[in-house]
């Protein structure tokens, strides 16, 4: 065992050594599981603001496909069509399950790789065992829940009575309690089962109201479950506070057994230290301590490798989608090896938590035209003090929180100044900018609080970049967060001190209706890219801030203060403004089906060339309509089926598309094809007309628990025709790939 080990370390060490100097960015970054009451909750952080568009079924099953829109992808970057794959390993009684993207994340816009860029996408989630499951939005908008409905609690036999004790009686986790009356026991059932159903529905006040109604009887079967659960509905509600208080109320009462170490954990998250919580827990438990838990060490991660070929797509510096998917194959020849890497291990200790990641993707361009790209999206080793919740992290990160600081290398410092309340710094050098520029360096600071008013939180932060001692950005921002058990309202405003003027402002929220009805709402302005002086060299050809001052100062005779005003309005200039708009509905009309509807606007101001990226016009104002119909289980076990109807209409041109996709599942989902078809037609205001037909192909297999091969094919036939001309192309793009799973 201990050979087994040093080997798993070296080779873990070897990875790291070898692999650093080819990854690049990911848009799935972490998947972390917690226990909330009697539910498993998978929480899926992304590297930009996401949103669920819907799920393929809510009835328990194996294979749950979850689709979702990436509604503020990080600007200035690119994203390619690499899966992304986590596997979490089975806990107490929630199966083990893989959730798998059909894409990966962003590549710094200066590299050039094969792949086409998609926002709209969808996870794959498969399980061991028939679960049922509701994907919602998390705690922030970068998160997506996943819940694993009644999975929190292992399995137990019933009760039986302890040596000496009467029938009558039952051991509880601290002393012997009389059952209470038939009558009590037959009424506080009939709370809990109603308080289940009232937290899986997500309302949480009615669950509330129900669990305290049970509290208030006299001690029964129920009582140590329900005072559990209360703490949990007010923690979904969004009131911290209350929480706190029901969690260390369930401690002073039950200081033993699973319940209280669960509860323990949900404390732990909530920036309560363990001393704290053994206090509360009473003196008795903190006599009787149990056994020393051992130091534990896991690895996870996974290797994959694709080929990529036939033509790639356009792309620009920003990609807001309008209901329509207008990238098309162009005629650039592509023909790339790409190396995937998703590397973690965590060394946890009584005192602290010890964690180590690497990510990325590194690609080798076949096509002599083509550049070599190497970007990390986390190369870090992060340690935490669990009694105090001081952490310190180093290395290649995404900011602590929100905000729009991007990816950096440096050191970030949290301190929990009080319960609920946290100072955040960050500081090193950026690691995705749009120009790389020497000498670059960046300071941010935050203040979060979990509970500024009941189901309330937020933060602010100030950042400051600067490159050769010039100011680059300095922006202040803030965050605000509300929840409650009828949906969540995110809200983020980030202003350019330097720049006197807005960066970003944006409205993200969810509500739940009647019917199981999601309603989806996101307004978002902002700058395309962020405002930096940088920007300015992007068109005068200078290649830091230092040689442009003094460009200015030998051509136009202008002084430094001068100079750098001239290079502030060049930015601004080759900056443009994005905004978007979009409602949406979601509701399920049987076990099988249910239907989507969006409405979107959206308006893009001229965007420059950047590097392999064309520059691409002002859109003017663009409107798009879309239906997705969705049927889950309609000729198998696992089949999952989407129909879309999609209408757009901008100053140039108007366009139509219907889109088919398919899943359907083989042999336990060893082996999976997902065929699609989408026919498109478009006409513009000079009288010219398209059409475009594309079919493709997906699959993959599972030939081992750690191998699978996977594969896509894509054909686009389009044809133009107008008043003096008329053409036809066709265009194929695919890859291949195969992914081995290390530990």
């Amino acid at each position: 065992m201990q050979t087994k080990d040093a080997i798993s370390r070296w080779l873990l060490a070897a990875v790291f050594a070898t692999v650093t100097a080819q990854a690049s960015a990911q848009s799935l970054i972490d998947v972390s599981v917690a226990v909330q009451g009697e539910d498993v909750v998978a929480h899926v952080l992304f590297s930009g603001s996401v949103r669920v568009v819907q799920q393929s079924t809510e009835a328990p099953s194996r294979f749950v496909q979850i689709q979702i829109e990436l509604l503020q992808p990080e600007l200035g970057e690119r994203r390619e069509s690499i899966p992304a794959f986590r596997r979490v390993p089975a806990n107490g009684s929630a199966p083990e399950f893989t959730l798998e993207t059909n894409y990966s994340a962003p590549q710094s816009l200066i590299n050039k790789s094969a792949m086409p860029n998609e926002v709209v996408t969808t996870m794959n989630l498969r399980l061991a065992q028939d679960t049922e499951v509701r994907a919602r939005q998390g705690a922030n908008p970068r998160t997506i829940d996943i819940v694993l409905i009644g999975k929190g609690k292992s399995k137990t036999e019933e009760p039986k009575p302890a040596a000496g004790v009467a029938p009558a009686m039952q051991e509880t986790a601290d002393a012997v309690e009389p059952l209470a009356s038939p009558e009590v026991e037959a009424r506080a059932t009939e709370l809990m089962a109603q308080a289940r159903e009232s937290v899986t529905l997500g309302k949480t006040q009615g669950a509330i109201g129900q669990l305290n109604q049970l509290l208030l009887l006299p001690p029964n079967s129920s009582t140590q479950d329900a005072q559990e659960m209360i703490g949990v509905a007010w923690e979904r509600a969004g009131d911290l506070a209350r929480a706190r208080m029901e969690y260390e109320l369930y401690l002073k009462l039950f200081s033993k057994g699973e319940g209280a170490q669960r509860v323990a954990q949900r404390l732990a998250s909530m920036g309560v230290s363990p001393a704290r919580a053994e206090a509360v827990a009473g003196s008795a438990a903190a006599a009787t301590p149990g056994p020393a838990k051992a130091p534990e060490l896991k690895y996870n991660g996974n290797i994959a490798q694709y080929y990529f070929g036939g033509k790639s797509r356009s792309q620009s510096l920003v990609n807001l989608i309008t209901g329509i998917d207008q990238t098309t194959l162009t005629k650039t020849t592509e023909s790339a090896m790409v190396t995937n890497v998703d590397l973690g291990a965590r060394y946890t200790t009584e005192e602290s938590d010890i964690r180590a990641a690497l990510r990325g993707t590194g690609s080798v361009n076949l096509v002599q035209t083509s550049k070599n790209t190497s970007i990390l999206n986390a190369a870090f080793v992060d340690y935490r003090q669990k009694s105090s919740g001081m952490a310190v992290r180093v290395g290649r990160q995404s900011p602590i929180n929100g905000g729009l600081l991007g990816l950096f290398d440096g050191v970030s410092f949290t301190y929990p100044v009080r319960d609920g309340v946290r100072v955040n710094l960050m500081g090193g050098v950026p690691a995705s900018p749009l120009v790389s520029t020497p000498d670059e360096r960046l300071f941010a600071g935050m203040v979060e609080m979990d509970t500024i008013l009941p189901g309330l939180s937020g933060d602010m932060y100030i950042l400051n970049q600067t490159t050769e001692g010039y100011t680059n950005r300095r922006t202040i921002g803030t965050e605000a967060r509300y929840s409650d058990e009828r949906g969540s309202l995110y809200a983020l405003l980030d202003y350019d001190q330097l720049f006197r003027a807005v960066n970003a402002f944006s409205v993200q929220g969810s509500m739940q209706g009647p019917g199981q009805t999601t309603f989806t709402l996101l307004l978002d302005t902002r700058k395309a890219p962020s405002l930096q002086m940088t920007n300015a060299l992007i068109s005068s050809g200078a290649t830091s801030l230092k040689a442009m001052v003094q460009m200015l100062a030998l051509t136009n005779g202008l002084s430094e203060s001068d100079a750098l005003a001239f290079i502030r309005d060049t930015a601004k200039a080759t900056t443009a403004q994005a905004r978007q708009l979009m409602l949406s509905a979601s509701r399920p009309f049987s076990e099988k089906w249910q239907v989507t509807g969006d409405f979107r606007f959206s308006d893009i101001g001229a965007l420059p060339a950047v590097g392999n990226f064309d520059a691409t016009p002002a859109t003017g104002a663009q409107y798009g309509l879309s239906m997705q119909l969705t049927g889950s289980n309609i000729y198998s076990k696992r089949d999952i089926n989407n129909f879309n109807l999609s209408v757009l209409s901008t100053p140039l041109f108007h366009g139509v598309q219907l889109a088919y996709n398919n899943l359907t599942g083989f042999d336990d989902n060893k082996f999976t094809l997902e065929p699609s078809l989408r026919l498109y037609t478009q006409r513009d205001t000079q009288g010219v007309s398209m059409k475009r037909v594309s079919p493709g192909l997906r699959s993959s297999y599972n030939v081992s628990k750690r191998i699978s091969v996977m594969g896509e094919g894509l054909v686009e036939h389009s044809t133009n025709q107008g008043p003096t001309n008329h053409d036809s192309t066709n265009s194929v793009f695919f890859y291949l790939g195969m992914r081995y799973e290390l530990f």
